[in-house]
């Protein structure tokens, strides 16, 4: 039996590779055919999508993703004749490249310098009106556009918001204003072809406790989509008007421990706990804003623990506005389907303290999960998400 073995590049370095055994044809169908060795094996039709990762010959840690939504990436699939290692220069039997798009045709991307906020609104082509996110991701320094992309692609104006380290904005979480993000949805509402009287929320990680603040604080903010979420203030000390929401119960640098592979993960599960007094009082936001919380069983940050005190801090006050998920074997960072799984990354912490010294540095973080359950977790989540914010959004508003 013949065998071939595809192999998938990108200009930046990321490669995988999977073994495949060809059929009768000569061909093979990633959706039935069992890749038998490689970066992945069994039944994964996503597969080289999905376990791309650094080149064998590149610094390991890198997080793939595009920061100009505006170019496509430009995928290379080779077909090599026998089963070679990952990053094989061997002469390809047949080569073709693909092109994915974050923005659908007649997108429009405006850079927001507005009073405070800082970030990129993203509107649907057509006349809408279109219904409001704020997309937020978590510790990460910048601003990170390409979901806001793919949502403002499937109907959604998405304003994708910086929150640190980017333009004039802080450069830690250290304090976080409320105010900020009152401010980021007054400007979304207020722009035109957007629904007027609503809008929801993508929150990440940390900025978690933001996002469900806000819902607690803002009665235009009516869902919010919290994945792998902070829902109690976490190194940060949340003000309001001038006035102090929430005290933040700790700092990063005091929940990250070094592994045995010299990479480093944390531990916040300790505060995850229903009578937390920093956890963010949801129980007090309007009847009609609802919640829909996620988290993956594998994360190497145990988020997966915030659900069960956030469901019984919810049930014990009669609300019932909310609905969570917990996807088994996914990791800490659930995006868009069919990106790179994310197990490790180098991430800026501010400050990281070890044998006695304290220092601004990146470290490589593990964040966990296994490749083939956080593909199928994302391919459910994108769904989910974006039908849980069309009906909390677009269908409740009068």
């Amino acid at each position: 039996m013949h065998s071939d073995t595809g192999k998938l590049f990108l200009p930046l370095q990321f490669c995988s590779c999977a073994h495949y055994i060809t059929d009768e044809t000569g061909g093979v169908d990633v959706r039935q055919a069992v890749a038998v060795g490689g970066s992945y094996t069994g039944v994964f039709p996503a597969g080289l999508l999905t376990t791309l990762a650094p080149a064998p010959h590149e610094v390991p840690f890198i997080r793939l993703y595009r920061r100009n939504t505006s170019l496509p990436w430009k995928i290379k699939v080779n077909v090599l004749d026998g089963h070679q290692p990952n990053g094989s220069r061997t002469k390809s039997l047949t080569e073709v490249e693909l092109e994915r798009h974050l923005m659908a045709p007649g997108v429009r991307r405006r850079p927001v310098r507005e009073g405070r906020v800082r970030g990129a609104l993203y509107l649907p082509p057509g006349d809408g009106p279109f219904p409001g996110v704020i997309d937020l991701f978590g510790f990460v320094a910048g601003l990170l556009e390409f979901r806001s992309a793919m949502l403002a692609s499937r109907g959604f104006a998405s304003l994708a918001l910086a929150t640190l380290g980017y333009d004039d904005l802080p450069a830690t979480t250290d304090h976080m204003d409320l105010d900020y993000f009152e401010e980021a949805v007054e400007l979304l509402l207020a722009a035109p072809k957007v629904i007027p009287d609503r809008c929801g929320i993508v929150a990440v990680s940390k900025n978690g406790d933001v996002a469900l603040s806000m819902a607690t604080l803002m009665p235009a903010v009516k869902a919010v989509v919290g994945i792998n979420s902070c829902i109690m203030s976490y190194s940060s000390r949340l003000t309001y008007k001038g006035k102090l929401f929430r005290e933040g119960i700790t700092r990063f640098d005091e929940d990250v421990v070094r592994t045995e592979r010299g990479t480093y993960s944390g531990c916040p599960q300790r505060h995850f706990r229903v009578n937390n007094q920093a956890m963010i009082p949801v129980k007090e936001a309007d009847e009609d804003t609802h919640f829909l919380m996620v988290a993956g069983e594998a994360d190497s940050w145990g988020f997966g623990g915030t659900l069960a005190p956030f469901r019984e801090r919810m049930l014990c006050h009669n609300k019932h506005n909310f609905e969570t998920m917990l996807y088994p074997g996914a990791g800490h960072l659930l995006e868009p389907p069919y990106g790179p799984h994310i197990s490790q990354t180098f991430q800026e912490l501010n400050p990281i303290k070890e044998e006695g010294q304290s220092s601004i540095r990146k470290i490589p973080l593990e964040w966990g999960g296994q490749p083939q359950p956080t593909c199928t977790a994302q391919e459910d989540l994108w769904f989910r998400m974006r039908t849980f914010l069309m009906r909390q959004v677009r269908e409740e508003s009068p």
